[in-house]
């Protein structure tokens, strides 16, 4: 390497012993693929609850399709 190419080589370097920079917000915006943005909030809150009092063959998790077809 050349004495020309050490300061260039060493700047590139500085973001690996810099880290990566502390994030002030609290949300992340994302572009979406019609061009608009979604806001998601980042808190650090309780997750949701799960309340749902659906019957077990109502949901798509609840029973296996392939158990009915069997049949001896």
């Amino acid at each position: 390497m050349s004495a020309a190419a050490l300061p260039y080589a060493i700047t590139a370097l500085v973001p690996v012993l810099i880290g990566p920079l502390p994030v002030d917000s609290q949300s992340m915006t994302v572009p979406l693929c019609n061009g608009g943005t979604i806001t998601i909030p980042l808190d650090d809150g309780e997750a949701p609850m799960d309340n749902r009092q659906c019957h077990p063959s109502g949901c798509h998790a609840g029973t296996s399709r392939e158990k009915g077809k069997r049949t001896i």
